[in-house]
C-alpha cells in the first residue's frame, strides 16, 4: 500500500471568472427524447408560487418510471435540460430557486417518456411571498411509495440479544463488534434505534449519466474525473465500504450550462498500474441548471426571470455490467445520508468477499427512509484491492460534465471492512492516496483544479470545490 503525503497540487483559479459566454436558454429547439419521438400528449398546466432566494422542492406526479427532461418552453437540446427519474408511482421531486421576485410568471415544462408514451407537463412559476388560490404553494413531500414497510426501532437490549441471523432476516444492517469497533457499533445502534421506512427496491436505469473508472492524468495523484481518497492493497483485501455525509446544497451556477456532481463510496475502479476494471459504487447525485425565462413587464420593458433548478438523487452502479441505476430515494439538500456497499450472497446475508452480489444500503437519516439494492455480479470478478471515497464529475451523454458548485462536503464515519473481518478507517497513519481533479483542457483550454478531498482525521474527508471546468 502506498504511503502518500496529503499535500495538494497548487490551486488554480479558485472561483475564477468564467470565460464562456452565457447562453440564453430561450429559443433552442432540438429534441432529446429520440430522433423520431412519438407525438406527446399535453397535460393540464400546473401553477405554483415559490419564495425568492429559497430552494423549494416541488413534487409532481408524472408517469411511473418516466425519464423527464425539464427545460424552458421551446428549449429541448440535451445541453440545456435537466433530467429527473420518476419512481414506480410516477412521482418526481424538483428543487427550484428564483433569484428575485418578478412581475411575470415563468413558464417551463417537463417532457416525460415511459413505455413508448410521451407526456408534456406545462409548469408556471411565480416568485412571491404569498401564494394564491390559482398559484398555490407546491407539494414538497414525496408520498411514501407503494410497497414500503416500516422497520421497527430496536431497544439497546434487543440489539444485543438478537442473533446476527435474526437481524439480517428482519432487514437490519449487520451488527459490528462492539468491542473491536465501538465507534461503528455506536453508529449502528443509533441507526437501528429509530424506525426506518424501507422503500421497495426499484432501480431505474439512467442512460444519460455514467460514473466511470478513474481517468488518470500525468501523475497518479491527479485525475480527470475523480477527487477524494483511496486505499490500495492486494487482491481480496476489502469487501465493504461506508461513509456518512450531508447532501451539499447547490446555490451557485454556471450560466448557460447544466452541471453535475456525485459523492460516493466504492470498491475497486482504479486501473492505474494495471488495477482492476470492476467498480462497485453507490452515492448521491447533485445536478443543476439555470433557466432564463424572457418576458415583458407590465410597463412593456423586457424582463428576465432567472431560475436555478437542481436535482438531488441517489444511485447505485456496478461496472462493467450495469451502469447507473436511480435508487429511488429523493433527499433534500442538507439531509444526512449513510451509504454502504459490500459483497454478499444476496438479500438477508452478511459480508462475503466470494459472494455473487454487489449489495447496497442507502439511508436518509433525516427523512428516516432507506433502500436496499442487490445486484447480481453475473460473472464480474470483484478484486477487492481498492476502496475509495470520491467526489466525481460524471460522464453525461458521453462527455465529462461541468462540475456542480457544491462548495464543500464533509464525509464522516468513513470506514472499510477487510476480508478478515477487521475494520479500518481512511486517514489512519497517513496511509492512502489523495486524488485531485483537474480539467486538463477537456472543457476548455485551461487546466484548472476542480476538486480535492482532504483527510482531516480518522474517518473524515473534506472535499473542496474550486471550478466548474
Amino acid at each position: 500500500m502506498k504511503n502518500v503525503s496529503v499535500t495538494s497540487p497548487s490551486r488554480k483559479n479558485k472561483g475564477g471568472t468564467l470565460t464562456r459566454t452565457a447562453i440564453s436558454l430561450f429559443g433552442l429547439a432540438v429534441s432529446t427524447l429520440a430522433q423520431n419521438p412519438p407525438v406527446p400528449q399535453v397535460a393540464a398546466e400546473q401553477g405554483f408560487t415559490i419564495p425568492a432566494n429559497v430552494q423549494t422542492p416541488i413534487v409532481l406526479h408524472t408517469q411511473p418510471d418516466a425519464a423527464c427532461d425539464l427545460h424552458a418552453v421551446g428549449v429541448t437540446d440535451a445541453a440545456h435540460t435537466l433530467r429527473f427519474s420518476a419512481n414506480g408511482d410516477g412521482y418526481i421531486k424538483v428543487h427550484v430557486m428564483a433569484k428575485q421576485e418578478s412581475q411575470e410568471d415563468a413558464q417551463v415544462q417537463l417532457d416525460c417518456a415511459a413505455a413508448g408514451k410521451v407526456t408534456t407537463y406545462p409548469i408556471r412559476l411565480r416568485a412571491a411571498s404569498s401564494p394564491t388560490d390559482s398559484m398555490p404553494a407546491p407539494q414538497t413531500v414525496m408520498p411514501t411509495p407503494k410497497g414500503s414497510k416500516v422497520l421497527p426501532a430496536l431497544t439497546a437490549e434487543e440489539a444485543q440479544q438478537l442473533s446476527d441471523d435474526d437481524l439480517l432476516t428482519r432487514g437490519y444492517p449487520t451488527r459490528p463488534d462492539p468491542t473491536a469497533s465501538p465507534d461503528l457499533y455506536a453508529r449502528w445502534l443509533d441507526h437501528i434505534s429509530q424506525p426506518m421506512t424501507v422503500l421497495p427496491s426499484h432501480s431505474v436505469s439512467r442512460s444519460d449519466i455514467f460514473h466511470g473508472l478513474r481517468k488518470v492524468e500525468e501523475s497518479t495523484s491527479t485525475s480527470d474525473n475523480w477527487s477524494g481518497y483511496e486505499l490500495r492493497s492486494a487482491n481480496r483485501s476489502y469487501m465493504a465500504v461506508t461513509s456518512n455525509w450531508n447532501v451539499p446544497e447547490l446555490v451557485a451556477y454556471e450560466p448557460g450550462y447544466v452541471t453535475h456532481s456525485s459523492l460516493w463510496v466504492g470498491i475497486d475502479g482504479d486501473p492505474t498500474d494495471g488495477g482492476p476494471q470492476d467498480l462497485v459504487q453507490a452515492g448521491t447525485e447533485q445536478d443543476s441548471a439555470d433557466i432564463n425565462v424572457i418576458g415583458t413587464n407590465a410597463d412593456g420593458s423586457p424582463s428576465v426571470f432567472l431560475l436555478l433548478f437542481t436535482n438531488y438523487s441517489t444511485w447505485t452502479e456496478l461496472l462493467p455490467n450495469q451502469a447507473m441505476q436511480d435508487a429511488g430515494l429523493d433527499p433534500n439538500p442538507g439531509d444526512q445520508m449513510n451509504v454502504e456497499a459490500w459483497i454478499s450472497d444476496g438479500p438477508g446475508t452478511g459480508f462475503n468477499e466470494n459472494g455473487t452480489y454487489a449489495s447496497f444500503r442507502i439511508s436518509d437519516w433525516t427523512q428516516l427512509q432507506e433502500v436496499l439494492v442487490y445486484t447480481q455480479l453475473s460473472g464480474t470478478y470483484v478484486y477487492g484491492s481498492e476502496v475509495e471515497w470520491i467526489a466525481e464529475r460524471p460522464l453525461v451523454n458521453g462527455s465529462l460534465a461541468e462540475l456542480s458548485d457544491y462548495s464543500y462536503a464533509l464525509m464522516t464515519g468513513a470506514a472499510y471492512i477487510r476480508t478478515d473481518g477487521s475494520l479500518g478507517y481512511p486517514g489512519t497513519a497517513g496511509l492512502g492516496e489523495q486524488i485531485t481533479m483537474f480539467n486538463e483542457g477537456i472543457n476548455g483550454p485551461d487546466n484548472n483544479e476542480l476538486s480535492v478531498g482532504w483527510p482531516i482525521g480518522t474517518g473524515q474527508i473534506l472535499f473542496d470545490w474550486y471550478n466548474f471546468h
